[in-house]
């Protein structure tokens, strides 16, 4: 009795483990929680037969350092499933060898035509080839401070102020008005580095021509009246961005803020989570609720999260699901919208979403899709390079002497275009000096 109640159990047991699939590691890479979360709350429930034997490896490093990270893993083989990247990331992931094209994951063109034009660019490579999927559209808006508005602009209406937002000639006049019935008391915006986000993106690829460097005099001497014309405005506040004094500065003393969805998303429902810069334990949040949003003179980008595998996953099928779903699937990229107040990447959904008047209470219950919306169409640009990012850098490096008097334009573009050529000697032109331009020793860098 006992030696057949043995053979059965072994009977038993093998055929239980013949019926068992085998348990698959999934590694999926990201700087915080925030995709975790929706992979716990919105795919996983419904995907379970898809994710049944699937345990996912999570990976979360801090943002800064992630983006060498990746690439360090990648080029060393190692096995990422999945990873994300913001738009000032894309340069070097589309540009890897290692990262897998969409196409060698299974997902056809024919899948990505709802998504923003702009999201594919920047997750396309240098060839045309497409690497990564964008989850949200992340199109850059100006919030600004109705209240302020009201009392020291007279303007009660939206559409009246964004046409005096609309334009960089309106835009300086308003910071110059603000002042001036502020009695200083209000400055436009907490610093210039928020104003850059702006035109960095109207920028984007114009540093590079047929693989040199061709740094435009007028490019950057636009940028550089901006900032000039704003200082004698007393535009600017003069605090770091999310420190803790930008979080006063929000409660009194700014105006508006460069800001995006990933920024603002405020539930839609009692149960959905709220996570806005208003969440912050920094913030008081005295003024919740009493902005506006406004399309910035120039339409601009400002973080989003794009899907990339590496070429080496063994489980792209897994992975593909995956990227469909957030970055392809109307039905469940509607679901993210409405449940996590995401403007997601996909023009129909967000076409249905604009005509839908969703109040977000951080705005005093006003429709912030519609205005997504129109920023998100207006944006075209072409792909940065992985040099933009530091040249940018350099000219904003150069920024404060111009606009404070202590250069000439003639002299700042000059140091620009120096400092330019000397980090890339190899792809860039030695600038001719300016007569202007003659310093004591001629072997000491200009203004570095």
């Amino acid at each position: 009795m006992a030696l057949l109640v043995g053979l059965f159990s072994v009977v038993s047991c093998g055929k239980k483990n013949n019926e068992e699939k085998e348990t698959v590691t999934l590694t999926i890479m990201s700087w915080n929680d925030d995709f975790r979360h929706m992979m716990e709350t919105y795919f996983i429930p419904r995907h379970a037969r898809l994710m049944e034997n699937v345990e996912i490896r999570w990976v979360n490093d801090e943002i800064v350092g992630y983006r060498d990270n990746v690439l360090s893993r990648l080029n060393a083989g190692e096995h990422i499933d999945l990873f994300l990247g913001d738009h000032e990331m894309a340069p070097w992931f589309t540009g890897n060898p290692n990262v897998a094209s969409l196409r060698q994951l299974g997902i056809d063109e024919s899948e990505l035509t709802a998504q923003y034009h702009y999201t594919r660019v920047l997750g396309t490579d240098e060839n045309g080839v497409q690497k990564g999927s964008a989850m949200t559209a992340e199109p850059g808006v100006l919030l600004y401070r109705a209240d302020y508005a009201e009392q020291y602009l007279g303007i009660t209406h939206q559409e009246e102020m964004q046409e005096r937002l609309s334009s960089w000639e309106s835009f300086i006049a308003t910071a110059a008005t603000l002042r001036e019935n502020s009695g200083g008391k209000v400055k436009m915006l907490a610093n210039s580095t928020e104003l850059w986000h702006s035109v960095d993106t109207a920028m984007s690829g114009l540093w590079m021509t047929d693989g040199r460097l061709s740094v435009s005099d007028e490019t950057a001497a636009h940028w550089l009246d901006i900032v000039k014309e704003l200082t004698a405005a007393d535009a600017f506040l003069g605090v770091k961005s999310f420190d803790d004094d930008w979080y006063n500065a929000i409660d009194s003393g700014v105006f508006c803020f460069y800001s995006a969805p990933w920024l603002n998303k405020s539930s839609a429902s009692d149960n959905a989570d709220i996570t806005t810069i208003f969440s912050s334990a920094k913030h008081s949040g005295i003024s919740f609720g009493k902005f506006k949003t406004s399309a910035a003179p120039n339409g601009y980008v400002f973080g989003g999260d794009w899907l990339y595998s590496s070429a080496n996953s063994s489980h792209k099928e897994i992975v593909a699901e995956i990227i469909r779903a957030f970055t392809c699937d109307k039905e469940f990229m509607r679901l993210i919208a409405l449940g996590n107040m995401q403007y997601v990447n996909n023009t129909d959904v967000n076409t249905e979403l604009a005509t839908c008047n969703i109040a977000n209470p951080l705005l005093d219950g006003l429709d912030a899709f519609s205005v997504y919306q129109s920023a998100a169409g207006s944006l075209e640009f072409a792909a940065p390079s992985i040099y933009d990012a530091a040249v940018s850098k350099l000219l904003l490096n150069q920024t404060k002497d111009y606009a404070i008097g202590n250069a000439t334009l003639e002299q700042t573009v000059y140091h620009f275009r120096y400092n330019v050529w000397k980090k890339f000697p190899e792809i860039a032109d030695e600038p001719h000096k300016p007569a202007s331009e003659q310093p004591t020793d001629s072997t000491l860098p200009p203004n570095e």
